[in-house]
């Protein structure tokens, strides 16, 4: 019996539009701009205040740390398809953290001389500021699970990638499928 060729390794398309070839640089660069815009955007306003430091250094950082770490890795594993691009699902997830990341920044407040304020208090009125709080504490953990969520997406996009690439079979149709191409080359030709 001769040696045993595996099928080449088949990668799902992916779109290869120039947006999706060039998104992992656009999640830097959106990435950034969010993290500006969550430590320093009340300044629109004029409403820096004391805390600003507080929420450049230990929010708009981490947060932005994520998202450039996400596409760094989505960056790789684009790499390792024709089309060198990344999935509709990475878009979209990333589009996702990005709205939260706004509204997020949008309902932050600031410790003020007039008090706490942030721009949505500027634009709806100061009466409104627990409301304020609810939001921002939404926006807030929404903001760093979905960053956490774009890093674990990339981290599970490559290793899919990889295992396509190596034959393995992912799921339990293509686990049959392989198995019963095994036990058709196994048999032989029948006569």
């Amino acid at each position: 019996m001769g040696a045993m060729s595996s099928p080449a390794p088949i990668l799902p398309a992916r779109p290869g539009s120039a947006l999706a070839r060039s998104f992992p640089v656009v999640m830097v660069v959106v990435a950034a701009a969010l993290a500006l815009w969550v430590g320093f955007g009340r300044g629109l306003a004029g409403l820096l205040g004391t805390l600003t430091p507080v929420y450049a250094l230990a929010i708009a950082l981490p947060v932005l740390a994520l998202h450039v770490v996400a596409a760094a890795l989505f960056r790789r594993d684009s790499l390792d398809h024709p089309s060198r691009s990344v999935t509709r699902r990475t878009m979209a997830t990333a589009a996702a953290a990005w709205v939260v990341t706004a509204c997020f920044g949008f309902f932050l407040p600031d410790s003020t001389p007039e008090g706490m304020r942030s721009l949505f208090t500027h634009v709806a009125g100061a009466e409104f500021l627990e409301l304020g709080y609810g939001f921002v504490n939404i926006f807030g953990v929404l903001t760093v699970a979905l960053a956490v969520a774009l890093v674990l997406l990339a981290v599970t996009e490559q290793r899919v990638t990889a295992r396509r690439l190596r034959g393995d079979p992912l799921t339990e149709d293509e686990r049959l499928d392989r198995l019963e191409r095994e036990q058709q080359e196994w048999s032989g030709p029948r006569s």
